[in-house]
């Protein structure tokens, strides 16, 4: 299994695991066990189970004293390594460790359909028909996926434009005044359908990166709502890293603050805001890439960018044995270069609504990086979210046989069932359309996920494979529904 092509995938390129069945995976070259995947369930491509972490697992590792988490990507990575020198089998998740052992092919694959591989009380069959991982404890059918909202570069500068120039302050690496364009955060979170008892935002990176802002104004914490205060100019030809390459600490070649001089005040005219860039000095910004020593390289296409909330000049790095300058290294200062996310490709907003679950985000972004997106999920609107899985739920239905029905007159009925409850959704007519799901299609295929296994006497659907797939959809629409009603 050391050579083995599945579990060579994790080597080179970083990979998607996704969210929902909007977002498609891509496979490493030369790998061919997602193509025996795809061969036993071919209904299953581009979905977030078309993906390395089907059958990988993140890990740790202790860095001083201090544990590091990756996900699958970076764990096989660090593991394995890009000489294959390691053992692929610690990478392994319970669901890849049984498609192994029973011979990597497509009968392993169905062999194993009956076993609860990750020990969560749902057969491996089972999560695949919900598209849950069947290696994964803590993804299970129960879980709801909270609603979310994706927003491709072209809808994201659609949004009100807002640029802004300021100090970029680290405490050890350089500091740095640039213009960033983008949108504000809150203008980001409207757009979304921010719900009212939401408090704060997570943002994170692919590389598991994280950053806490809350809401309003606080003490402790960047914010997201109102302005910071104004900046200033700082200037000291020491620190300027153009005239003293290795001594200095900050990079003042931005164009946006030619013609300043120590101490002006520098004009914005919206204010500085908690923002999502996606230009610098009036560039796209670098995509983020897993770099040989297994670190993010990169900025973009977005980062989070918080202003000061106690403005200072760029001060000396902390690493630096020089401190004896205008601006030595402190402490206290004002660094929010490290509260400022790169690659930030994942919203959480917080608290999440009941019944619903948290998305890996050690999993998720790398494809959104590829993609130009940001994904926004959590305290939202669930209107947009419903309303596509009714869409899918429809086509589902449409997309059935006629074999798949006790009666041919069963699919257009249950078809016109959907379409009505996706048709008052639409209208905003949400506890109707519940009862409608409930009522005209819920209890018509409900025998395969809740009795032995078979269909009910009562039930129009006797293909116990399309009964699953109905129940989980009508499952989440549910849980979603009631965030509404």
């Amino acid at each position: 299994m050391r050579t083995s092509r599945l579990l060579r995938l994790v080597m080179g390129i970083a990979v998607l695991a996704v969210v929902t069945t909007a977002f498609a995976a891509y496979h490493h070259m030369g790998e061919n066990d997602s193509g025996i995947f795809l061969e036993a369930y071919p209904d299953k491509a581009g979905t977030k189970l078309d993906s390395c972490t089907l059958c990988h697992s993140g890990g740790s590792y202790i860095s001083g004293d201090k544990p590091v988490t990756l996900g699958s990507c970076q764990w096989c990575h660090y593991s394995y390594g890009y000489d294959a020198s390691g053992e692929i089998e610690e990478t392994l998740n319970p669901y890849g460790k049984a498609y192994q052992s029973n011979g990597r092919n497509v009968a392993a694959l169905k062999s194993i359909e009956g076993q609860d591989s990750d020990g969560d009380g749902y057969s491996d069959r089972s999560e695949l028909d919900a598209l849950r991982f069947p290696g994964d404890a803590n993804d299970d059918p129960s879980q709801v996926p909270a609603p979310f909202r994706v927003f491709s570069r072209g809808e994201l500068e659609a949004l009100p434009e807002h640029s802004q120039v300021l100090l970029l302050n680290a405490s050890k690496s350089t500091d740095f005044y640039a213009e960033y364009t983008g949108v504000t955060m809150e203008d980001l979170l409207t757009a979304a359908g921010i719900r009212p008892e939401a408090t704060n935002i997570k943002v994170f990176a692919p590389d598991g990166f994280s950053q806490f802002f809350s809401l309003k104004p606080d003490l402790h914490n960047y914010h997201v709502i109102g302005n910071y205060p104004p900046g200033a100019y700082h200037y000291d030809q020491l620190a300027d890293i153009s005239l003293h390459p290795k001594d200095g600490w900050c990079d003042y070649s931005s164009p946006a603050v030619s013609g300043l001089a120590d101490g002006d005040p520098i004009q914005n005219a919206d204010g500085l805001k908690l923002m999502l860039a996606i230009l610098r000095d009036g560039e796209y910004l670098t995509p983020g890439v897993l770099g040989p020593q297994n670190k993010l390289d990169g900025e973009g296409p977005f980062r989070v960018v918080p202003p000061q909330k106690i403005p200072g000049p760029p001060d000396q790095r902390s690493t630096a044995a020089n401190q004896g300058v205008r601006w030595p290294f402190d402490n206290n200062a004002d660094h929010n270069a490290g509260y400022s996310p790169r690659s930030a490709t994942i919203v959480k907003v917080e608290p999440l609504p009941p019944g619903t679950t948290d998305i890996d985000t050690l999993e998720a972004g790398w494809g959104y990086i590829d993609e130009a997106k940001v994904v926004v999920y959590g305290a939202i609107d669930p209107g947009p979210t419903i309303r596509k899985k009714l869409k899918a739920l429809t086509a589902l239905i449409k997309s059935s046989e006629a074999r798949d029905y006790e009666r041919q007159i069963y699919k257009p009925l249950l078809l016109l069932e959907a379409y009505l409850a996706e048709r008052l959704a639409a209208c905003g007519k949400y506890q109707a359309a519940t009862k409608i799901l409930e009522r005209g299609i819920l209890k018509r295929c409900d025998g395969c996920s809740t009795s032995a296994l078979k269909p009910d006497a009562n039930d129009w659907v006797v293909s116990c494979e399309l009964q699953k797939k109905l129940y989980w959809s009508l499952h989440e629409l549910m849980v979603l529904i009631g965030i509404i009603v």
